[in-house]
């Protein structure tokens, strides 16, 4: 009865032609208008700018340690490899004021137990991250052997320029480097798009209840977490299909080369579109009306794709206070950072994170779903 029931709605989504569109062609559309329109506001040539333009990193040495030649040594080589300059202070609050206004990339301590890194307490920037790993891997290894200036003072030069080239120079995909327009906006709509399989799941559902062909399953062999269990399914099923679509068209056409981390891109969009299914049948459960199923949903797409970079680069939106204090709840957010953080060749757990939150949000859903079965008196019978 269950596979019966699956048939049932898989038939109604193809008969449905608009959402054909909206779901398999709109996305193309999208990806394609956002990653050539919006291609300048990607890409900045140089990660840490270019000609005239750099990044600053202000320092403060905090009496005379031990780490100061290091630090000297590893601000010389940076400075040669990269545009960033580097500026000595004593004006800590203000400073890291402007660190926290992404003025400047960074404030570093240099003490006598080796280097403390302030970074923006609003969140960092990719080109913060990538500073930050080239900073601790090389002053790390610096502090294994500190003497080394003393045996070979060009050892420490070449130290910095090849974790420079490991991280930032664009050798392959999994070396550090900037995130294209066509990479950006191909996973951020893609997961856009995913979480509109709400509304068609949400409506769905509603309509059973409205048309009372839900009373005509109630009275067959079939439960109602069959029929919801279904339609669910089938919105996992084409959040899917999404994901194989973009992934043959942004490969072959925009090369976008998911690497060898195409398992966790899709992983996450997998469990993305789990929640995105799960939300919209319980919303459209507990709707009194078409308009309330579409108007809940609506502002909640709104709200989780705004604040996790669909609409704008999540470079732009982190600046914007108080909005960044707001981002980390949106799934989308995680996802974004995930990927960027695997294709840019930097160490995060937010891939983990990008699985968990709507994994955890979909049992959160579920409760809600039993809680609902519940009062209804048909947790029993089903």
């Amino acid at each position: 009865m269950f596979l019966a029931m699956l048939k049932k709605e898989i038939k109604q989504v193809l008969r449905a032609k608009r959402t054909l569109i909206m779901m398999f062609i709109f996305p193309i559309v999208l990806i394609t208008t956002l990653s050539v329109g919006l291609k300048n506001m990607m890409t900045s040539g140089d990660i840490f700018g270019s000609g005239d333009e750099y990044s600053k990193v202000y320092y403060t040495f905090n009496g005379n340690s031990k780490y100061n030649e290091g630090f000297l040594k590893f601000k010389k080589g940076v400075e040669e490899a990269v545009n960033i300059k580097f500026e000595e202070t004593s004006s800590l609050d203000k400073v890291k004021d402007q660190v926290d206004k992404y003025d400047a990339l960074a404030h570093i301590e240099v003490n006598d137990t080796g280097f403390k890194f302030y970074s923006s307490k609003n969140g960092e920037k990719i080109k913060v991250k990538i500073f930050a790993s080239i900073f601790e891997s090389v002053l790390n290894e610096y502090a294994t052997y500190e003497t080394i200036g003393e045996y070979n003072p060009k050892a420490f030069a070449n130290l910095v320029t090849n974790k420079y080239d490991e991280y930032v120079v664009k050798k392959d995909v999994s070396g550090v480097r900037d995130i294209t327009s066509s990479e950006y906006f191909t996973f951020a709509e893609l997961a856009l798009i995913i979480f509109y399989v709400s509304s068609t799941v949400g409506e769905s559902v509603y309509k059973e209840n409205y048309l009372t062909t839900i009373n005509r399953i109630r009275l067959s062999k079939v439960t109602e977490s069959s029929l919801i269990g279904a339609k669910v399914l089938v919105g996992i099923v084409i959040s899917i299909l999404q994901t194989l679509l973009i992934y043959v068209y942004s490969s072959k056409v925009l090369d976008v080369n998911w690497g060898e981390n195409t398992f966790k891109f899709m992983s996450m969009f997998l469990a993305f579109g789990i929640f995105a299914s799960v939300i919209g049948a319980i919303i459209g459960l507990m709707a009194k009306n078409d308009s309330t199923v579409s108007g809940i949903l609506n502002v909640i797409t709104i709200v989780i794709c705004f604040l996790g970079g669909c609409y704008a680069p999540l470079s732009m939106i982190i600046g914007i206070s108080p909005i960044n204090k707001l981002i980390y709840l949106s799934p989308i957010y995680w996802i974004n950072t995930a990927i960027s953080s695997m294709l840019c060749g930097i160490e995060s757990n937010a891939y983990f994170i990008a699985l968990g939150v709507p994994l955890g949000l979909s049992a959160v859903c579920l409760l809600a779903y039993l809680g609902i079965l519940r009062n209804r008196g048909g947790l029993a019978n089903d």
